[in-house]
C-alpha cells in the first residue's frame, strides 16, 4: 500500500494486533480440539465419514477465525489511526458536596481543515458500580480564533441497555464538526450531574493516519 493509505499498519505491535491475534487464537483452539478428537476418539476414528466431517469442521474454524481476527483488527486499527486526541477527564464524583463539578479543557491541533471531524463523548462508570440514571454534560468547542465550532450545549446521556455479559455504562454520543483552519482548538467539558466518575473524550480526524488510542484502548 502506498503512503497515505487509510489502513497502513506499522511495525509496532498495538492492541489492534493483539485483538486480532486473540480472536484468531480462540477459534484455532477449538479447531485444534476438533482435530484431536478426529485422531484420538475411538468412535470418530472408527467412522471415516464422521472423522472427515470433524476434520472439515476444524479447518472451517481456522478459516472462520482468520476472517474474524482480521475483521477485528481492521475495525480497531481503523479507529486507532484516525484518532487525533483521546483522553479521560475527571467527572463529578471528585467534587466536594455543595461545590459544582469543575470544567475541563482539552486542546488538540487540527491538521486537516475542511475535513469533517467527530467529537465522541461518553460518561464512563466504574467497573463494579453500574450507572443508575441518565446524566447531563455540557460542552463547547472553539477554534484558535475563538470561533464556536460547537456552541455551548447540554447533552443527556442515557444508561445503556445491556444484555447478559455486557458491561453496564452510559451510551456515548458523536458530534460532527468541520474546522476551517489548522492550529490549536479548545474543547471545554463540564459534568452537570453528580456521580459521574470519568468522561471519555475522543476527537477523530478521518484523514489522520498516525493516531494512537489512549492507554487501555
Amino acid at each position: 500500500m502506498a503512503d497515505g493509505d487509510p489502513l497502513l499498519p506499522g511495525n509496532t505491535m498495538t492492541n489492534s494486533h493483539l485483538l486480532g491475534l486473540v480472536t484468531f487464537a480462540a477459534f484455532a483452539l477449538f479447531a485444534l480440539l476438533a482435530w484431536a478428537v478426529s485422531n484420538k476418539h475411538p468412535d470418530v476414528r472408527a467412522n471415516p465419514s464422521l472423522q472427515r466431517r470433524t476434520r472439515q469442521t476444524a479447518l472451517f474454524l481456522v478459516v472462520l477465525g482468520a476472517a474474524f481476527g482480521y475483521f477485528a483488527f481492521f475495525i480497531d486499527y481503523g479507529m486507532r489511526v484516525t484518532t487525533l486526541r483521546e483522553v479521560m477527564v475527571e467527572g463529578s464524583v471528585q467534587a466536594s458536596p455543595g461545590t459544582p463539578p469543575p470544567a475541563h479543557t482539552v486542546t488538540f491541533a487540527v491538521e486537516h481543515p475542511g475535513v469533517e471531524h467527530e467529537l465522541f463523548l461518553s460518561p464512563t462508570a466504574e467497573l463494579f458500580q453500574p450507572p443508575e440514571s441518565d446524566v447531563d454534560v455540557s460542552f463547547s468547542l472553539h477554534g484558535p480564533d475563538g470561533e464556536a465550532l460547537l456552541p455551548e450545549r447540554t447533552e443527556r446521556f442515557a444508561v445503556r441497555t445491556v444484555s447478559w455479559g455486557e458491561r453496564a455504562d452510559w451510551d456515548g454520543k458523536t458530534f460532527p464538526f468541520t474546522p476551517a483552519v489548522t492550529g490549536q482548538h479548545m474543547l471545554r467539558v463540564k459534568p452537570l450531574t453528580m456521580g459521574i466518575p470519568r468522561i471519555q473524550v475522543r476527537i477523530e480526524d478521518p484523514a489522520n493516519r498516525d493516531g494512537e488510542r489512549m492507554p487501555g484502548y
